[in-house]
């Protein structure tokens, strides 16, 4: 196979018109560019350049060589264009996806003048999407350890409890997680990411509360809260827009809160240069919107 470097110096000689002017052009040695037009001249079985001081000719093969070499440097450089300009894909779970991510985009986007497409779906479907291959990041609120992976510690974004306007807890300024226990429950149940959380500050009285699943969404949770079948804890970043409306009440949980970890993961052994890894620099920049 063609090694481009050694095309690339064919080039610059013939651009130059001798081995010195070719090495000063790309910053090497004129032993590396000797070195360079033998591999390249065995590869091909040919004599490409009569090293004539103190200039060069190209041989009838070396005419034959010229237009292919600039065409496979020019294919060379429309490929890396390609797939370093090509979308980078993002697959998050509903809540990061929906709720974090959205203004984060737009404004890299905005600075980079390029493109990201997100997809949305629940924490295990976005970390399938990465290991097959059709995701280059996924946004998740969990982890796994499973090797070939870098996981990077995110976000923590604060949970509430939300109650609709007319609750008896509306007019409270905080709440204590073990208050729960006395009213319906929508979500977190056993093993989603808040019921993990919530039995972790609960201990055993998590087998107390009154847990109502099967809602499938932080949006149908919400709605269920407004029409007043219970109370729920969701991410304070979700019920900006329900909270101004004056549609639904977020009280702050007391005795240090509730946080919920996100992370970025990414495939390791990523090039230095790759757009998903500048695009998790981006996204861990300490002047992010945070918790």
């Amino acid at each position: 196979m063609l090694n481009l470097a050694h095309v690339r110096t064919f080039l610059a000689v013939v651009e130059a018109g001798g081995l010195r002017a070719a090495a000063r052009r790309l910053d090497v040695s004129p032993a590396t560019i000797v070195d360079h037009l033998n591999q390249l001249e065995r590869h091909l079985a040919a004599a490409l350049l009569l090293r004539r001081r103190p200039k060069v000719e190209l041989t009838a093969q070396g005419l034959a060589f010229e237009p292919l070499a600039r065409a496979l440097l020019t294919t060379a450089e429309r490929a890396r264009q390609v797939v370093a300009d090509a979308p980078v894909r993002i697959a998050a779970a509903s809540n990061i996806g929906a709720y974090v991510l959205p203004p984060i985009i737009a404004e890299i986007e905005r600075s980079w003048g390029c493109g990201i497409d997100l997809w949305i779906g629940s924490n295990p479907e976005v970390v399938e999407r990465l290991t097959t291959g059709d995701a280059d990041l996924t946004a998740t609120e969990w982890w796994d350890d499973r090797p070939g992976f870098v996981a990077q510690p995110w976000r923590q974004e604060r949970l509430c409890v939300i109650v609709p306007p007319g609750h008896r807890w509306a007019r409270r300024s905080e709440i204590a997680a073990e208050d729960l226990a006395g009213e319906p429950m929508l979500g977190g149940e056993r093993g989603s990411g808040t019921g993990t959380i919530l039995r972790e500050r609960l201990g055993d009285a998590f087998e107390h509360l009154r847990l109502v699943s099967g809602f499938g969404s932080t949006e149908a949770v919400k709605r269920a809260v407004r029409a007043g079948l219970g109370v729920s804890v969701v991410l304070e970043i979700s019920v900006v827009d329900e909270e101004a409306a004056g549609a639904l009440v977020a009280i702050p949980i007391s005795g240090g809160g509730l946080v919920k970890q996100l992370w970025l993961i990414a495939p390791s052994g990523l090039p230095k240069l790759a757009p998903t890894r500048r695009l998790m620099s981006a996204l861990v920049q300490p002047d992010r919107p945070s918790a």
